[in-house]
Parts: structure tokens; sequence; C-alpha cells
């Protein structure tokens, strides 16, 4: 059974209610030695207690999607599957192919999730990663006047520990994007969250593990590759953006870099400029080659064409300082941007705020 859905909350809430009533009903009744009496009180009284820590735990995990499943929760690699590419079968909202999708891969199967959000069991052709992917369709994809549009594609990313619902959950990334849609201060854009942990309880680092996982093929090659086979989007660079908040804030900045060919620009919620997962950090080679502020200082001349739009808290701990010195090694900065709030920590109320201002500048960027 999934960490997160109404089933698990409702069951854990169910409980939090049965054990204090079978506490009231049964606190007399409880027969034996005046010893056992009092055991069994006991028991039951931090039962309850636990029921009710339970159920507040499964609640801001159901909001904030920080674990998916047992395995995210308890560790091991469940949530990596080394599989042979193949054939898949396409989909739209209901499971069937999408009119006018691209046909150069492999298709997802689009099921409907939850408030107009799609779901997708996803296999790296190259990565072999296996990991959902939630979608986000604006309402004029499927409006008839559309129907030979493509449209741009915005890649969201969870931080560590999350879950790709968490966009669509304490984010809100979807009733956003739709306001500002339907306000014409947004272009009308896809929104793709996609699994960034894929190991668990460890973090991956956003990088090409040797002999490990391939996270960042997998976050930058694979999933824009299976939307563009799916879905009605552009192929252009420009039209491809990738977000983030924390971890997935600096996966967003090391993606864009590695891959701009895919990737016109990047947006860093909150995010730092060097690797700090365990995987990457021990090997120096690797993160050096991890590292988007090295990166930028080591190549001044020949940085790949890209905008970045760091943003953080002056509450945040170093966030601004490292977002003001990554825009500082930029050789052209274009429409790079720095975003900052007077207040707030490193926490989703923060991310939430900064949002919006977020969703234009990218929308801005998608010529």
């Amino acid at each position: 059974m999934s960490l997160t859905g109404h089933l698990f909350l409702a069951l854990t809430v169910l409980l939090f209610l049965a054990v204090p009533t079978a506490l009231i009903l049964t606190w007399n009744r409880v027969r034996g030695p005046h010893a056992a009496r009092w055991t069994v009180r006991i028991a039951l009284t931090l039962l309850s207690q636990g029921a009710a820590v339970l159920a507040v735990l499964v609640w801001v995990n159901d909001n904030y999607g920080l674990y998916d499943s047992w395995t995210d929760l308890f560790g091991g690699t469940g949530q990596v599957q080394m599989n042979a590419a193949g054939g898949g079968a396409g989909g739209d909202n209901a499971g069937r192919p999408v009119p006018g999708a691209a046909t150069t891969g492999r298709r997802l199967t689009l099921r409907p999730w939850q408030n107009g959000v799609l779901q997708a069991d996803a296999t790296g052709p190259r990565s072999h990663i296996t990991g959902d992917l939630y979608v986000w369709l604006p309402p004029q994809y499927n409006q008839p006047q559309f129907r030979r549009t493509r449209f741009p594609v915005l890649e969201l990313l969870p931080g560590y520990p999350g879950t790709p619902k968490a966009w669509y959950g304490a984010m809100k990334a979807e009733k956003v994007a739709q306001q500002e849609i339907m306000a014409g201060r947004m272009r009308p854009t896809i929104l793709v969250s996609a699994k960034l942990n894929v190991l668990g309880r460890v973090d991956p680092g956003c990088a090409d593990l040797p002999n490990g996982s391939q996270t960042a093929t997998w976050l930058g090659q694979d999933v824009p590759s299976l939307i563009k086979s799916t879905l009605r989007t552009s192929d252009r660079r420009t039209q491809w953006a990738v977000m983030g908040y924390s971890a997935g804030a600096y996966c967003a900045v090391n993606l864009t870099l590695h891959y701009p060919g895919t990737f016109g620009a990047a947006v860093s919620l909150s995010g730092y400029n060097a690797p700090i997962s365990p995987l990457v950090d021990h090997d120096a080679a690797l993160a050096r080659a991890n590292n988007p502020f090295l990166i930028l200082r080591d190549h001044p001349h020949n940085q790949p064409r890209v905008n970045l739009l760091m943003a953080g808290s002056l509450q945040d701990g170093d966030t601004v300082f490292a977002a003001r010195s990554l825009l500082g090694e930029l050789h052209n900065k274009g429409a790079s941007r720095l975003l900052t709030i007077s207040k707030g920590g490193h926490n989703t109320k923060v991310w939430e705020e900064m949002l919006p201002n977020a969703l234009l500048w990218t929308s801005a960027q998608m010529r």
C-alpha cells in the first residue's frame, strides 16, 4: 500500500479514532490482578498516543510528498529496476493514444490521478530507471483550436526526501499555473513532475553514478524523450525548462548545464551549487563534474547558452549568497535573474510564495 493517498490516511485516522474509543470503553472492564489491569490501561493509552502521532505523520507525508512507498521510507533500491528497454503503449487522459503525439520513441500510458493530474509508470530506455511521472495538461491542450499546437514543457523536481506528487500537493503547481494561464500572464504549458529520489532513503545526487543509478540520464534524456513521444510538445530547447526546490533546485541547474540541447532554462528555488550526496561527493572527479559553480567558473568562454532564475530567502542560510555566486560566474547573463524574498526559511511555504514569479519568468523564456 502506498504511503500517500486517501486510503492509507483514512485508515490511520480510523485507527486514531478507534483506539481511544476502545480505551474509554474498556477502562473499567479490564479484569484480573491490579497490576495486570493497569498494564493493559497503560498499553492502550500509549497505543492511543501512538495512533495520534501516526495520523499526524501520515497527513504531513501525504500533504508534502516526502515518502511515496515503504521502500522510500525504510531504504533499499526498490524504485530502481534494471529493465530491458522495449515498446510501450501510448496513452492520453484515458489511456488511449494522444492525437498528434510524436512517434520517435516509447509512449506512456497516462491515467487520471487527481485534480486533473495524470500519472504514468515510466521506464527510461537509457537509464533503465523506473519511476512515476505526474503530468498536468493546460486546458488548451484538449481544445479543438489547439489540436495542432505543440506545447512548451516544464519539468518539475522535488527535494530530498520528496516525491513528484508534492508539486501537486503542498506546492499546488497545477492550480497556480492554471490561474496564470487563464489570466493571460503565462503561456499554456505542460507540467511534468518526475521522480528524483530513485534510491529511496539514499540521495542519488542528480548524477550518473559509475556502476550505479543513472539519475541524470533519467531526468535529462529519458523523461523528455518519453514525454515528447506521448504528447504534443515542442521540439525547441527554448521551450523546455526544468524547475526544482532544495535538492531539486540544485538538480535543475545541474541538468540544464549538462543538457543544454534539451533545456533552455532552469529555475532554482532555494538550491545549492555543489553536490552534497555522499554517493557523488566521495568521488572528487564526479563531484567536480556535477558542481554547477565550477562548471561555469572553469569554462567562462565555453558556457552553454541557458537562462537561470536563482531564488532564495534572505533568512535561509546562504542560499541567496550561493545564488548570487552562481549568477556571477555567467559570462552571458542574458535573461538570468536573482529572485529573493525577505522572510522565511527552507520550507514549502517559501517555495509556494516564489512559484508564481518563477512560472512567469519561465514562461517568458519559452519563445
